[in-house]
């Protein structure tokens, strides 16, 4: 193989490369928008305490990488009302959300992606969270 065959394919692989990451990353974007019941809300201490939390509300996200919530936050034991305009951007593998109003802001790791269907996983400090998505009807 010559050299500069060897450099051509290797190009043609990276365009490659980023050709699909970005239709993936574009794909999942159309995925999130629309409306999301937050179905179960996990928080593990550091301590080893847990809480756990069911039908917190809903989170909306915008085509134009605009959203909103209309969530209860649970946090030791007590419901906050947690009603907020956010902004939000995606990679194939995480969602973050910007806001300085929410609870929910921060980046979240995608650990289960499905159309109807999403499971993130965040820290803070040591303390983990576990947010199960189900897209609204």
């Amino acid at each position: 193989m010559t050299k500069s065959l060897l450099i051509r394919s290797i190009a043609l692989f990276i365009v490659v490369t980023l050709l699909a990451s970005c239709s993936a990353q574009k794909r999942f974007h159309r995925r999130l928008v629309g409306t999301w019941n937050i179905e179960r809300y996990e928080q593990r201490f550091a301590n080893g305490d847990n809480e756990v939390a069911t039908d917190l509300g809903t989170i909306t996200f915008r085509k134009n990488g605009s959203g909103d919530n209309d969530i209860s936050v649970l946090t030791r034991g007590v419901r906050k009302p947690d009603n907020s305009d956010f902004s939000w951007n995606n990679t194939t593998e995480e969602v973050t959300i910007i806001s300085r109003n929410t609870y929910i802001a921060k980046s979240w790791i995608v650990m289960e992606n499905k159309r109807k269907k999403q499971i993130w996983k965040s820290t803070t400090q040591a303390n983990v969270q576990t947010m199960e998505l189900r897209k609204a009807q």
